[in-house]
């Protein structure tokens, strides 16, 4: 069964990220395999081997990840086929489930065995008041007059739910439904360029720039490269592990050395995928994920639109499409301040050329509009494993991205 699948997190109201839910769609949406039933008639959940087969480390940063069951799986065996710590799998019902006796004995045993409880978008709270001693979280839409309730039955019942606000996709609302109490979100509020920006780039990050455009130059020169990384202590021990994950064992007698011995190309992507992370300090770490994970994306994706030859440019536009959020300031002025291809320009910006379109369609597979995702992909004849075998892939590059950086530390 083909499956496309994006983990979306839910923030703290400290938008540190608690956990992942995982958005979906089985097969196309516009043809017959994308129904329903696709998902309704499996014993097993495809969630669950996917779960297993990626692991958590990779997926949601061994973070809790919030997975979609059907009366079916629910009813199956979960214990037997999870193969993480099943403390970190939240089970999201939502109003698909049939909650009554025999569902709440299941879930009952679920519990014990170590398993977590989400109800989602409930469309009648009362019908789930008599679960919520066993609900860990609890979704709802974060319209005051919706969520309030369900807050106050969980504070006066004194129950151990979390209430999670959804579709907070604004950094107003989030403002707003925080300044009510509520402790968790979800939506798309953290990528949204705020209003509280005075355009104004820290020395730091206008050391960060520089760097870029040092690298962004056909045949840079090593020497210049070495003078803009030393001003940064923290760029300059990062630099000297990548070197070192790829040394030969030879001596290294200064940084314009290093650089030699890396070669240019190494140093672009070194730069682009370092700096990136850097820019992001002060940012919820979950814009360094995505902007990375757009860039591998893009450049997944490129075979199968038929730009091969543009992966690295393609690399860059997603690496580069949350420069607005990281610094506070329009796109147009942000690109204004890096050396960047004028097609990933034009696609960030107007959208208008074929980077755009590639673009706009690693936009609608992170949002799971999974109806706009389909169309694309019978407009360009894309097969649903092929897009989630990028994105999979796009995961694991991540993974490996992460560890390699902790693995440095921790040596």
């Amino acid at each position: 069964m083909d499956l496309m699948v994006v983990p979306k997190p839910v923030f703290k109201a400290s938008k540190e990220v608690e956990g992942y839910y995982l958005s979906f769609q089985i097969g196309n949406a516009l043809l017959s395999e994308g129904k329903a039933y696709a998902l309704e008639a499996r014993v097993t959940s495809p969630f669950m081997e996917f779960i297993n087969d990626i692991g958590l480390e990779v997926l949601t940063n061994n973070k809790p990840v919030f997975m979609p069951v059907t009366n079916i799986v629910l009813a199956g065996s979960l214990e037997n086929d999870c193969g993480v710590d099943p403390a970190l799998v939240v089970l999201l019902l939502d109003r698909g489930i049939t909650l009554d006796e025999n569902a709440q004995c299941r879930l009952v045993r679920l519990k014990e065995a170590g398993f977590k409880i989400a109800f989602y978008n409930m469309p009648d709270f009362h019908a789930i008041e008599e679960f919520l001693p066993l609900a860990d979280y609890i979704f709802a839409p974060y319209e005051t007059s919706e969520i309030m309730p369900i807050t106050r039955a969980v504070r006066m019942g004194r129950h151990a739910a979390r209430v999670i606000a959804s579709g907070v996709n604004t950094d107003a609302v989030f403002e707003r439904t925080a300044g009510i109490g509520i402790q968790y979100f979800e939506g798309a509020f953290y990528k949204m360029l705020s209003g509280k920006h005075d355009n104004r780039v820290s020395p730091l990050q206008v050391n960060y720039l520089q760097l870029l455009n040092q690298v962004a130059q056909e045949d840079f020169d090593f020497g210049k490269f070495s003078g803009v990384v030393q001003r940064d202590p923290a760029l300059v021990i990062q630099f000297l592990k990548m070197v070192k994950s790829g040394d030969s064992g030879r001596e290294i007698t200064s940084l314009r050395h290093a650089a030699a011995m890396v070669g240019q190309k190494e140093i672009k992507r070194w730069v682009t995928t370092a700096v990136a992370s850097s820019l992001n300090q002060g940012k919820p770490s979950e814009i360094t994920r995505i902007s990375l994970l757009r860039a591998k994306f893009c450049e997944n994706l490129a075979g199968l639109f038929e730009m091969g030859v543009h992966m690295e440019n393609l690399f860059l536009m997603g690496l580069f499409s949350s420069l607005d959020v990281i610094l506070e300031m329009p796109i147009e002025k942000a690109l204004g301040m890096i050396v960047v291809p004028e097609k990933v320009k034009i696609a960030l910006t107007t959208g208008e050329n074929d980077f755009g379109e590639i673009y706009r369609f690693i936009m609608l597979y992170e949002q799971g509009d999974w109806q706009e995702v389909s169309r694309f992909a019978l407009i360009h004849n894309l097969a649903v494993n092929d897009i989630f075998k990028a994105y999979y892939e796009s995961l694991t590059w991540y993974g490996r991205l992460i560890n390699t950086q902790v693995d440095s530390d921790v040596n």
